[in-house]
């Protein structure tokens, strides 16, 4: 089933190159800890970025396995993917799980574009996962951010379909139709805030750990009309980000395009899971300055 998901997750603001991969030493899931209290509300943003927010799995598992106490998670794009699964109260070893059901080269090599075009849509596809409860009934209090396409506003869904408001979240120009939510049409959330820092603290986050795992400008050069205009939208996303990035009370920016290039998007996980525990220190300090 994710590996489906993954397909039209493909079809976002990367345009990878593929080959032959490398065999890669991967970091292991660490074991779980005592959760660590804390008298701040704790919320994560996960940013937009396409195939590479598997990355967003593998540092909500080091965030479990050292028991921080999450309460808020936001999502834009493929962060809202990956959110809304966790704060649906699927855990993140879980998560990882249902990516590997299939070969994931199989549906992120070029060919996306058609499978995107012609598969299911991604509403289906997530709602089974939900098991019939709408947002507000989630253990974790969620919201996904879209792009009003008649105004360029954000709009944030925190309560009904959890899988509707993902499916707008994550619906990307040129590639996939706008999702109508009664007479409004909604487009990629990573248009207005890639990095949904703001929109963590209006669901109630103290202190906002954000993560950033969008393709960069500099990680592949473009060629032809079609990858100038997506790098075009790399860019802009890219400025957004940086901004957004620096109001979170602890930032993480992972550059993954290299690595998902050379050893697979399954790799990305355990990218995640390093970062998250190299940063680990930092982040424990924090918090503890905060509690």
């Amino acid at each position: 089933m994710f590996a489906r998901i993954a397909a039209v997750i493909a079809a976002g603001l990367v345009l990878p190159s593929w080959g032959t991969h490398e065999t890669c030493a991967l970091a292991p899931a660490a074991p779980p800890v005592q959760t660590v209290p804390s008298k701040v509300r704790i919320g994560v943003a996960l940013s937009s970025g396409s195939v590479h927010g598997l990355a967003h799995v593998g540092v909500l598992q080091e965030l479990e396995a050292h028991g921080v106490d999450v309460k808020v998670v936001s999502g834009t794009s493929v962060g809202a993917v990956v959110g809304s699964l966790w704060a649906s109260g699927i855990p993140a070893a879980k998560i990882e799980a249902m990516s590997r059901e299939s070969q994931w080269d199989s549906h992120v090599k070029p060919s996306w574009i058609t499978m995107f075009k012609g598969g299911p849509d991604l509403d289906e596809l997530l709602a089974p996962h939900y098991r019939g409860l709408p947002i507000e009934a989630w253990p974790k209090r969620f919201g996904a951010v879209a792009t009003n396409l008649a105004n360029g506003h954000r709009r944030v869904f925190m309560t009904g379909d959890g899988a509707v408001a993902v499916q707008a979240s994550s619906a990307v120009p040129m590639l996939g139709s706008p999702v109508a939510i009664g007479k409004e049409k909604f487009g990629d959330g990573a248009l207005v805030e890639p990095v949904p820092v703001d929109t963590a603290r209006s669901l109630g986050a103290e202190f906002v750990i954000a993560v950033d795992v969008a393709y960069r400008p500099y990680e592949e050069s473009p060629s032809g009309i079609a990858a100038y205009g997506f790098q075009a939208m790399h860019i802009l996303v890219n400025s957004l980000a940086e901004r957004q990035l620096r109001d979170a009370d602890f930032g993480l920016r992972l550059d993954l395009h290299d690595t998902m290039s050379r050893c697979g998007p399954e790799s990305l996980v355990a990218k995640g899971r390093e970062a998250m525990r190299n940063a680990w220190p930092e982040l424990e300090r924090a918090l503890a300055a905060r509690r």
